[in-house]
């Protein structure tokens, strides 16, 4: 659950994973790793770019003070794991449907209220909490899966109308034109919240310093995490530029796979938060080690994206019941 210290955090500025740059970093070597596998559009370099420059979106919602859209919103961005617990979940029991995941978080609060009178669980206190977005654990795999569905549909109505005997009318060509649009810019959500669950903060009750006991004397300064999504990548020069050509392989996911690879994937960020707030403590962060540590974080979440992308337009592939009720619906309007 978030603290009250987030709440008046995210009322000062939004909390992010990584700068802009990181997640158009994160976008363009997914892009790069997915190679031949992708669409000829998305191997144009405007629509690379556009899709990079997409991919900030999600923050720039953070961004608005609108509270219907920080209720919405903000959730989606992270899963503090230990949170978990009091409900009665581990990140791999999490549900998949995110309303079945809700129904089972709000129940377990209403009959085992005595979980959260335990020393080991953060308070909640809802009068702090104006936008009611802090009593949860959070939403990002629910995000991820999501995104990636968003996307898939997507590319199935492009291939659907690119299919049609009339594609090359320009009534259907203006459609084309959007179609590709509606993808890119889902891909680019979906690279968001990929990107922000590779950044081990966001999978984590201590992602503004650690809170609670503290045997080990890690750091509580609330700082961390803007440090990391920014300062650090400009210390080790980690951009684009400088880490185009290494080897990313796309993960091996299917729609069918994707909730699995999503919780594993969200699994492999938790478990670096503990070496993470060892590398702060040692001043390593700022050294060879925090740049090979933050350049492997970018790589798996490269990686996790190009496989969902490559996933999503596979499965895109339009079957022609698929055809057939898009031209039905249309020929309705």
């Amino acid at each position: 659950m978030r603290t009250l210290a987030l709440s008046l955090l995210l009322a000062a500025a939004p909390a992010s994973a990584w700068d802009a740059d990181g997640h158009r970093t994160i976008t363009l070597l997914a892009l790069d790793a997915a190679g031949d596998g992708l669409p000829a559009f998305l191997r144009d370099e405007d629509a690379r770019q556009r899709a990079a420059w997409q991919s900030g979106e999600p923050d720039r919602w953070r961004g608005t003070r609108a509270p219907a859209l920080t209720h919405l919103n903000n959730p989606d961005h992270y899963i503090d794991v230990e949170d978990l617990e009091p409900f009665g979940l581990t990140l791999e029991t999490v549900p998949p449907l995110r309303y079945e995941y809700m129904r089972v978080l709000a129940v377990a609060r209403h009959v085992h209220p005595e979980n959260w009178e335990r020393p080991d669980v953060p308070p909640y206190d809802p009068r702090q909490d104006p936008a009611k977005v802090n009593e949860w654990p959070g939403f990002v795999l629910h995000s991820i899966a999501e995104s990636a569905d968003k996307l898939r549909s997507a590319f199935n109505t492009l291939r659907i109308l690119e299919g049609l005997a009339d594609a090359s009318t320009p009534r259907r060509q203006g459609q084309v034109r959007q179609a590709r649009e509606n993808a890119v810019y889902s891909l680019g959500v979906l690279s968001h919240f990929v990107g922000d669950t590779a950044q081990p903060l966001h999978t984590t009750r201590h992602h503004h310093g650690w809170v609670g006991d503290n045997p080990h004397a890690y750091t509580t300064d609330r700082g961390i995490h803007a440090h990391i999504d920014g300062t650090v990548l400009t210390l080790h020069a980690l951009s684009y530029d400088t880490l185009r050509g290494t080897p990313v392989a796309p993960a091996d996911v299917s729609p069918r796979t994707q909730w699995g690879a999503a919780v594993a994937y969200t699994r492999r960020s938790f478990d670096r938060v503990v070496p993470l707030y060892e590398l702060r403590k040692s001043g390593d962060l700022e050294r060879e080690p925090g740049k090979s540590f933050i350049a492997e974080r970018l790589a798996d979440a490269s990686s996790m994206l190009a496989g969902l992308v490559l996933a999503a337009w596979r499965a895109a592939e339009p079957s022609p019941r698929e055809i057939e009720d898009y031209l039905r619906y249309e020929a309705k309007h």
